[in-house]
């Protein structure tokens, strides 16, 4: 599943959950904002949109400045922490994005909240890995 926003947009979004109401959710809100959004349903066919180098069909490069993924993506051979982690590889074996800003990547939960991270959660967001972590549900209050 993808979707996609005017490419000329604030902010280069990818949403990545295997709930389909989550990634309508976010497309709409982040859309609606003025962002650029892609959405995917498989962490492994978001991680090989994003490793890239060649345009996709819809003409946008494969580089965005923030990923928000859920962490618990059950069949699909790939979590959440996972794909944060090939990311920042990703972002630190590219010479070419150098001059811009690295990918920041927010976690989702809703099996968490910030008073219970498991340690592998805590040691993510202090090495960088991770650089937000996102309860769920999610509230529009912004």
């Amino acid at each position: 599943m993808s979707s996609t926003a005017d490419s000329n947009s604030k902010i280069r979004i990818l949403v990545v959950d295997d709930e389909p109401d989550i990634l309508l959710t976010l497309n709409a809100v982040l859309s609606k904002q003025g962002h650029y959004v892609k959405t995917f349903d498989n962490p492994a066919e978001a991680l090989s949109h994003l490793t890239s180098s060649n345009n996709n069909n819809d003409g946008a490069t494969s580089y965005y400045d923030l990923v928000i993924t859920d962490h618990r993506m059950p069949g699909s051979g790939m979590s959440g922490l996972d794909l944060a982690k090939r990311v920042k590889e990703n972002n630190n074996n590219n010479n070419t994005r150098t001059t811009r800003r690295r990918t920041k990547v927010f976690l989702m939960s809703g099996s968490f909240n910030m008073s219970s991270l498991p340690e592998e959660f805590i040691q993510a967001l202090k090495s960088e890995i991770v650089d937000e972590f996102i309860q769920k549900p999610i509230s529009n209050d912004n």
